[in-house]
């Protein structure tokens, strides 16, 4: 038993590893995307894919080992981890509403003009909110490994 569980943290740590590290690159190429109007919807595309394909299915895999682990072993009132699944809820709410955003400006890059203003407004928008999704999965990492008492 002790074997599955520790399988499971394993999981849930390479999970939290993979989605993070696609989250730090996300933004080195959306700040690449911002300083490139020419190649700035092909770059964003790249983004989109790798969100697709690493992102998410980590933050899954990592989201359900973690459930799993909570419900297993640790008091469902434990500070650090109440405040983790709030956090971990709204980046996931955050997340699942950034894609539609992405496809808008992945397809503003193609249509507009470099110089456009509204393109300007939704990239700086989104580099932002990017940056404190990112920065949200820190903290997340941070109350795991810590396990910080809270309250």
């Amino acid at each position: 038993m002790v074997e599955l569980y520790f399988s499971i943290k394993w999981l849930h740590i390479l999970g939290a590893c993979i989605g993070f590290g696609s989250n730090v690159t996300h933004l080195f190429w959306i700040f690449s995307a911002n300083r490139d109007p020419v190649n700035r919807a092909n770059i964003l595309r790249v983004v989109k894919k790798i969100d697709d394909f690493m992102s998410v299915p980590s933050y899954v895999v990592s989201i359900s080992c973690g459930l799993a682990m909570w419900l297993w072993q640790w008091p469902t009132n434990t500070s650090w981890i109440v405040a983790s699944l709030v956090i971990t809820t709204i980046l996931t709410i955050m997340g699942i509403s950034y894609g539609p955003f992405m496809k808008k400006w992945i397809r503003m890059a193609k249509e507009r003009p470099a110089d456009d203003q509204g393109l300007a407004v939704l990239a700086r928008r989104l580099t932002i909110w990017w940056a404190g999704i990112t920065g949200s999965v820190f903290v997340v990492i941070y109350l795991m490994v810590r396990k910080p008492m809270l309250w």
